[in-house]
């Protein structure tokens, strides 16, 4: 009796160990869409709106110069391609950024100007995170508990 048990675990098991990637992979995230990538921008925006308190005729003048800065970088990703060498695109985005940085100070007032300044030079992920200045990513290191 003892032989068809452990058969039967066996088999259990192993169809248990064969379907276990299978059903990880459906509980994966997916990656995201387009849609999803257009609300993320449409919340950058809004972040923006909020932190520099922009008018409503403000956020509709940025719009267009968001979209023609971000077709511009688009293409500018596809013309590198993936294997791009970073320091090259990233020189090039901004670049590309340093060119509409005029069209948008010209939307905002000088006090919204310098705030959009200090935002930028705190970075997405702020002071420490990257993008904030010519630190490398990860440059920033742990807080320090104690000083």
């Amino acid at each position: 009796m003892k032989n068809p048990r452990t058969l039967l675990c066996s088999a259990l098991l192993l169809a248990g160990l064969t379907l276990a990637p299978a059903i990880r992979a459906e509980d994966a995230p997916e990656k995201p869409k387009k849609e999803q990538r257009q609300e993320r921008r449409g919340d950058r925006l809004e972040m923006l709106k909020e932190e520099l308190a922009l008018s409503d005729a403000q956020v509709e003048k940025l719009k267009p110069i968001f979209a023609a800065e971000r077709e511009e970088v688009s293409a500018l990703r596809k013309e590198l391609g993936k294997d791009a060498d970073r320091a090259v695109v990233r020189e090039k985005m901004q670049a590309i950024h340093e060119k509409y940085k005029p069209q948008v100070a010209a939307v905002l007032t000088k006090e919204q100007t310098a705030k959009m300044e200090k935002l930028r030079e705190r970075g997405p992920k702020g002071p420490k995170g990257p993008g904030a200045g010519d630190k490398a990513p990860g440059a920033g290191g742990p807080p320090h508990a104690a000083e």
